[in-house]
């Protein structure tokens, strides 16, 4: 492992794989028996299913990544820059996570009420199933079902409106959103936070890419964090050239949980910061690849047509932001805004001392369902 990417592009890292981890998620969920028929909402069985489909997303990633079945093992595919960042070990069941949890809200409160208007079979089908695209229609067919099938409820040519029920959950569900003023009893144990997008100014250069953060509460204000997030300066850097930037810090956090919607946070972090660049001289380049021996790998030839910088100090991140709560165990983060300051050496006359950093992301909150 080294460095934040992964040589993938910016929709591959950010939104491929986070199809992905959703789409591991549902196979899990699909299989999961005690919970394989629940439904969004803030009722506890929905959201331990999804976090115990979060961890098989999480575990399924690595295995794809650098099991003893993967792309690392078969075909040493890691080997080579720049394979071998950590962006998919952060984003994919994080981005996964937020997808699936969004595809579950999208199907309560759009499918299910077109479906609950008309008994005519291509209708639900047109318009519910068909338009909007969905991780769970791939495990779907994994598991020999129709893409359109649903654990919860019948199939479009027999639904009626009745929900099936899990035997953890009740077949009749109260809404999330039906009170004004969400009052929740407990502050969160832990949060969990998808941030994604994120938009990095580091000195000249922008940086796009995301993250993951943990929280762990230390009392009612007071969390410890841990950060791990990354970006990609491709689209700063002139032609043939790329790098990316790797973030990992640890600190106290701040934050009120009011008994309304909104939790102003604040938070202090240390830790490092790792700027990698490389360039790739399209002459020698194919100078190199026309004179390779027959049978070769041209990855063992790239030091010859490539140039790669990189430095690592310490670093502090000072910063806050707005979420808003969209039930006991999720919330939306309107807005993060942080500081950076790197102690790095400039690369290539680019200076990484010092960084703004502006992101938004979906918080999972645990202990409170």
């Amino acid at each position: 492992m080294h460095g934040w990417s992964d040589g993938d592009s910016y929709y591959e890292n950010y939104l491929g794989h986070p199809i992905e981890g959703a789409v591991a998620g549902y196979i899990w969920a699909h299989n999961d028996v005690r919970y394989r028929a629940v439904r969004f909402g803030r009722e506890r069985p929905y959201w331990i299913s999804r976090l115990r489909a979060y961890a098989f997303s999480w575990a399924f990633s690595e295995q794809f990544e650098i099991g003893p079945i993967s792309e690392a093992s078969i075909g040493q595919i890691q080997r080579y820059c720049c394979a071998y960042g950590f962006v998919d070990h952060v984003i994919t069941p994080n981005g996964g996570m937020a997808w699936m949890i969004a595809g579950d809200a999208l199907d309560r409160f759009v499918t299910v009420p077109i479906e609950n208007r008309t008994r005519n079979i291509r209708c639900p089908y047109l318009r519910a199933h068909g338009v909007k695209p969905r991780s769970g229609a791939f495990a779907n067919l994994m598991s020999l079902q129709y893409p359109w099938h649903r654990e919860n409820r019948a199939t479009v040519s027999q639904y009626a409106g009745e929900m099936l029920a899990s035997s953890a959950q009740p077949a009749r569900e109260t809404s999330m959103l039906n009170n004004d003023t969400l009052i929740f009893a407990v502050v969160p144990k832990a949060e969990l936070v998808a941030a994604i997008p994120n938009v990095y100014q580091l000195g000249a250069l922008k940086c796009f890419g995301g993250g993951g953060v943990f929280g762990v509460r230390l009392s009612d204000f007071w969390q410890w964090t841990a950060e791990v997030s990354g970006c990609t300066l491709g689209e700063s850097l002139p032609r043939d050239w790329s790098g990316d930037s790797l973030t990992f810090s640890f600190g106290p956090q701040w934050i009120l949980h009011t008994t309304g919607r909104w939790s102003p946070h604040a938070h202090f972090r240390i830790g490092g910061h790792k700027i990698t660049e490389e360039y790739v001289n399209p002459q020698q380049q194919k100078m190199v690849l026309s004179s390779i021996p027959a049978g070769k790998d041209p990855n063992d030839y790239r030091y010859l047509f490539t140039k790669h910088w990189e430095t690592t100090g310490p670093s502090i991140s000072v910063g806050g932001g707005l979420d808003l709560q969209l039930s006991r165990a999720l919330a939306l983060r309107i807005a993060n805004l942080d500081y950076t300051r790197s102690w790095v050496s400039s690369v290539n006359g680019n200076d990484f001392g010092h960084g703004l950093r502006v992101g938004t992301g979906l918080i999972w909150r645990l202990g409170t369902w």
